[in-house]
Formats: C-alpha cells, sequence, structure tokens
C-alpha cells in the first residue's frame, strides 16, 4: 500500500511506528519495529495498546 493510505500513526516507546494502514476493506495495523501485525478488530485501539507496549527500535 502506498503512504496514501496510512489512517494513523503511533510512537513506539523505543522510537518505531506503529501504522494502521487502510483502503476500500483492505485494512492492517503493523509495527515497523518487532514487525508484529493484524488485521481484524479496532486496529487503531490495537496500534496504541501496542504502542504504549513496545519497545522495539526502529528498523533501518
Amino acid at each position: 500500500m502506498s503512504s496514501n493510505d496510512i489512517a494513523v500513526q503511533y510512537r513506539t516507546a523505543g522510537g518505531a511506528t506503529v501504522t494502521v494502514y487502510g483502503r476500500s476493506f483492505e485494512y492492517r495495523a503493523e509495527c515497523a519495529g518487532c514487525s508484529n501485525w493484524t488485521f481484524s478488530g479496532n486496529l487503531k485501539s490495537w496500534a496504541q495498546r501496542h504502542a504504549q507496549r513496545c519497545l522495539a527500535l526502529p528498523r533501518r
């Protein structure tokens, strides 16, 4: 998905980002630090909770 499809981003304590992507009926949330992801449930809540707990550093 392109960067235009980003719905919301959260920053983890370690500095990585957790992003919620969405287009039409395709939605997902993923962490750019630890690579954890989901595509079901309330994605914004999942992303926020994950960002609060994840200590992953950004990948380079």
